[in-house]
């Protein structure tokens, strides 16, 4: 008979992230609870195709009120998540040095059928990084006047509290997203614009970065301090032998996608229902990735 266990770990005083765990006789998984943005992401430590692994985590999902679950695999292990109900939703160049990271996901929703992103979230998705593409051609390889510079845990929280407690503009949380990652914040500016950050989790032992910025631009100085900073810490990581970057962004923020685009960066997936909205719904996510370094070549 099997036996199945869970337990969960604090990761915050507020238990805004919480790793939680399901081990049985067949099945071992990790589930990184994010409350803040109704997430889950599931790292698998036994590959299979087992409906013990969808049936609990639709019993955290329902019970944590979570929105949108995904799952980084192998290649080989696709099909597995994708049997338990997961839709394929995306690739990460390099997420595990040497090999690609395959994105899958799940919308949690009142039916066990797995929900895609619609034609008209596709259809806005290629206009909004059409219209990127253009816009991008507009700014040069390097930024005068631009300032970025690494920033203390406590003023990249703090500011982050303040951006999502007035949710007017806020992208990401500066949550974990990963086990046992490091990170870093950076702030950047451009001729006296206001300070927008940037953090990054990263993993060495893997080679991959999570980027994530606090709130979107609005203004055209805005726009030019996200892209050099992006640039830059991007830079930062490869020269510490991180491989690949990614993010996720809203698929309707056209100055977000051009600062990406200029800053070296391609849509590699689409995320349904990824991110949190400021009007409560959910919104379709791309996702950003940019290889930072051949790992062949390091040897």
């Amino acid at each position: 008979m099997a036996r199945a266990k869970a337990k969960a770990k604090s990761k915050t005083p507020e238990s805004t992230v919480e790793e939680l765990y399901f081990r049985s006789d067949s099945a071992y998984l990790c589930l990184i609870l994010n409350r803040r943005t109704q997430f889950v992401r599931v790292i698998d430590f036994r590959a299979g195709a087992l409906p013990a692994k969808r049936l609990y985590i639709q019993s955290v999902a329902k019970k944590e009120n979570v929105a949108k679950v995904i799952t980084l695999v192998e290649k080989d292990e696709v099909s597995s998540w994708t049997k338990v109900g997961f839709v394929r939703e995306g690739t990460i160049p390099g997420f595990y040095k040497r090999s690609d990271g395959h994105l899958c996901g799940c919308v949690i929703g009142e039916t066990s059928a797995s929900i895609e992103v619609s034609d008209a979230g596709v259809k806005l998705t290629d206009r909004t990084i059409n219209a990127a593409k253009k816009a991008s051609k507009d700014y040069p390889a390097k930024i005068k006047g631009a300032s970025v510079k690494e920033a203390t845990e406590k003023d990249a929280l703090s500011a982050r509290d303040k951006v999502w407690k007035k949710g007017e503009g806020a992208i990401a949380p500066f949550d974990a997203f990963g086990r046992d990652a490091a990170r870093m914040y950076f702030s950047t500016t451009y001729r006296r614009c206001p300070l927008n950050y940037i953090s990054v989790e990263f993993q060495d032992c893997f080679g991959h970065s999570l980027f994530e910025i606090l709130r979107r631009p609005e203004t055209e100085s805005e726009m030019k301090a996200l892209i050099a900073g992006l640039r830059q810490v991007g830079d930062m990581m490869q020269d510490r032998g991180i491989v690949s970057g990614f993010s996720f962004a809203p698929n309707d923020d056209v100055e977000l996608s051009t600062c990406f685009i200029a800053a070296g960066y391609r849509k590699t997936g689409l995320l349904a229902q990824a991110l949190p909205g400021p009007d409560g719904e959910r919104r379709d996510a791309i996702l950003w990735t940019r290889k930072l370094a051949n790992p062949a070549e390091q040897n």
